[in-house]
């Protein structure tokens, strides 16, 4: 009896741990596709197809490359810190963006309306449910799955989003007639050092406006 009491004791303790589980920070990876207009299709090759996103208490930074180039933006939700790192074997800048400007940045979604669906899916091992997002202005209709499964801090692409709805899981964005499919390929709970939050020197600074006035081929 008294082993049986030590084996049910034990089991206790590992329950208990696994739902104390600290889902405050790790990495997601997500997998991206594009639609675009015959205007923009030249630039395809240039679009990364992955972007993986770190998140620790307040901070996040997404990470996406093509090639030897590579952008990352680094965010902060209590301060509304926002940083843009633009990395080439060329050059590297920095832009920091002011809350007005990561609204323009950024930009907000058209007016739409959203739709709760029945329909259920697992997406990277978690119970997601369909959204219906209607264009009013241009009636298009685009689906979201969100999961309330867990709750991770938004980060540069999901922060445009309802995630009052829960974390999005798997999403389409319009923005100029450009089309971004996002799915959320791994969801991972790990220990992240608070390093990988700063700057590395050697980054030039330019404001958002430098930025927007730079050539395309630069």
């Amino acid at each position: 009896m008294k082993k049986l009491v030590l084996i049910a004791f034990g089991l206790l303790i590992l329950l208990y741990s696994c739902k104390q589980k600290n889902t405050s920070e790790g990495k997601i990876i997500y997998q991206i596709a594009y639609e675009l207009p015959d205007s923009l299709k030249r630039y395809a090759e240039f679009l990364p197809k992955e972007a993986t996103v770190y998140f620790k208490g307040d901070s996040t930074i997404s990470i996406q490359r093509i090639n030897e180039e590579s952008t990352t933006v680094i965010t902060d939700r209590k301060t509304n810190f926002m940083r843009v790192l633009l990395n080439s074997p060329a050059r590297q800048f920095m832009v920091d963006y002011s809350k007005a400007d990561q609204a323009e940045e950024i930009g907000i979604l058209p007016p739409h309306t959203i739709t709760k669906q029945k329909e259920t899916s697992t997406i990277a091992g978690y119970k997601a449910l369909r959204y219906l997002s209607k264009d009013k202005l241009s009636d298009e209709i685009t689906e979201m799955w969100f999961t309330k499964d867990v709750s991770i801090l938004p980060n540069s692409l999901t922060m445009m989003l309802n995630t009052t709805l829960g974390v999005p899981l798997k999403f389409t964005i319009n923005q100029n007639g450009m089309k971004t499919k996002t799915t959320v390929k791994s969801i991972q709970f790990e220990a992240v050092p608070p390093a990988i939050f700063s700057t590395p020197k050697g980054y030039v600074p330019l404001t958002p406006q430098q930025l927007r006035q730079m050539p395309v081929e630069n």
